[in-house]
């Protein structure tokens, strides 16, 4: 599932990126395209979160319906607002032109 793998790459992204959005955002875009992301990328995607948490926030269950895709469980000693709006900034770059496509 691709939700599933966007999931778990923003879980990569909370455990293993560092303790800064900024940082953790750069994981899992070097992850992806095998480079940094720009300062522009960086503020576009950490804009991005911060309009998806204040959604998951204000709908709960929707985070939990969304870390609920796949046959691997969401980790839950993860905060999953915090969680599903990284799912959000993982699967954009995973959608990203570069990272489907790799010359």
């Amino acid at each position: 599932q691709y939700v599933e793998a966007s999931r778990i790459l923003a879980e990569r992204m909370m455990k293993k990126g560092g303790n800064e959005l900024g940082e953790q955002i750069s994981f899992a875009f070097l992850a992806a395209t095998s480079r940094m992301p720009n300062p522009e990328e960086i503020d576009i995607l950490m804009d991005l979160y911060r309009q998806e948490l204040q959604t998951y926030k204000a709908e709960p269950d929707s985070a939990d319906a969304l870390l609920g895709v796949g046959d691997y469980p969401a980790d839950k000693t993860l905060d999953a607002p915090e969680l599903a709006a990284r799912t959000i900034i993982a699967s954009t770059i995973l959608n990203l032109d570069e990272t489907l496509t790799k010359e």
